[in-house]
C-alpha cells in the first residue's frame, strides 16, 4: 500500500483529530524555501515563542551537537546551526509541545524520538544517497502519531506493552487488531497535512512494513533507505535502554546489507551514541 485512498483517510480522520501545522513552522518553512533565507528573520520568528526558544537553546547545547562553545541566544543558534538544522530542531520541539502539557508521561517518548532522529542523521552521513536532514526529520516524525493514538484510545498503553513483548507481530499489526488503524497510517496523514515531502510521508507509512523489501510494490529508492535507517537507528537507541527488538533481530543483516553497513560500523555508531547519551 503506497498510499491511502481519500475515502479511507476521511474515515480515519473522522475518529482521530489530526492537528494542523502550527503557524510558527509555516513561517519558518516559507523563509527556509527562499534561495537566500534571512537568518535574522528566522531568529525573530523563533524568539516570538519563549518556551520554544528556551527548548531550542537547551537542544543545541546538548552533547549531540558537541559545539565548542555554549550558545546563549537564538541569533547565535541560527547562525551556528544553519537554517536546515534549526528547522529540524524546531519541528521536533513543536511536535513535542503539542502533547507534552496534556500528558507529561510522553516526555520519555519524545526523548526516544529525538534520539532516533539524531542517530538517523549520524547514519545518513555514512550512507550515500541519503540526506542527513531528511533522515533527521523522518526520525522525528516516524512515530509522531503515537501521542494521537494515546489520546484517542484509553487502552493504548496496553497496546504498547504488547508491542514491547517478545512476539513475531509488528507494532502496527497489533494496533490494527486492537484499534482498526495504526500509528503509521495516522503519521502518514499528519505528514501530508503538514505538507512534508512524499518521501517522508511514505517512509512513515511503511517504516514497520519490512515486507516492502521483498514485495513487488515499488517505492522511491530513498524511502527504502530511510526505512532501513530508521530500523537501524531504533536498534541503536534500544541498546541504550538495554532493550531487544525481535523484529530487528530477525531482519538486522538484511537491513545492514541494504545500506551497505557492516556490523563493525554499526558497533562504532552504537558506541558513539552511548558515549554521548551518558554525558
Amino acid at each position: 500500500m503506497s498510499q491511502i485512498s481519500q475515502e479511507a483517510a476521511e474515515k480515519i480522520l473522522g475518529s482521530i483529530s489530526i492537528p494542523p501545522r502550527p503557524s510558527i513552522l509555516t513561517e519558518l518553512m516559507d523563509e527556509r524555501k527562499k534561495s537566500d533565507p534571512d537568518m535574522m528573520k528566522i531568529a525573530r520568528i523563533i524568539s516570538k515563542d519563549v518556551v520554544l526558544s528556551a527548548a531550542m537553546l537547551k537542544t543545541v547545547n546538548s552533547p549531540f551537537f558537541a559545539l565548542r562553545r555554549k550558545i546563549d541566544s537564538i541569533d547565535q543558534a541560527v547562525m551556528t546551526m544553519g537554517s536546515s538544522n534549526v528547522f529540524n530542531i524546531m519541528t521536533g520541539l513543536v511536535l513535542r509541545n503539542l502533547n507534552e502539557n496534556k500528558n507529561p508521561q510522553l516526555n520519555q517518548f519524545w526523548e526516544a524520538a529525538e534520539n532516533t532522529a539524531f542517530i538517523a542523521a549520524m547514519l545518513a552521513k555514512r550512507i550515500p544517497g541519503i540526506s542527513s536532514d531528511v533522515a533527521y526529520t523522518a526520525g522525528l516524525f516516524h512515530d509522531c502519531a503515537i501521542p494521537l493514538m494515546m489520546s484517542r484510545f484509553p487502552d493504548y498503553q496496553e497496546t504498547i506493552k504488547l508491542s514491547n513483548a517478545k512476539n513475531a507481530k509488528s507494532f502496527t499489526q497489533i494496533e490494527d487488531e486492537r484499534h482498526s488503524t495504526n500509528h503509521a497510517i495516522i503519521g502518514y496523514l499528519l505528514a501530508k497535512n503538514w505538507n512534508l515531502s512524499e518521501t517522508i510521508a511514505l517512509t512513515i507509512l511503511h517504516h514497520h512494513d519490512l515486507d516492502v523489501f521483498s514485495s513487488q510494490e515499488t517505492l522511491p529508492t530513498e524511502v527504502y533507505s530511510l526505512i532501513a535507517v530508521l530500523q537501524i537507528a531504533e536498534s541503536v537507541s534500544d541498546s541504550g535502554l538495554m532493550r531487544e527488538n525481535a523484529i530487528w533481530k530477525s531482519n538486522a543483516q538484511m537491513l545492514l546489507d541494504y545500506v551497505g553497513m557492516s556490523e563493525q560500523e554499526l558497533g562504532e555508531i552504537t558506541d558513539e551514541f552511548l558515549q554521548q547519551h551518558a554525558t
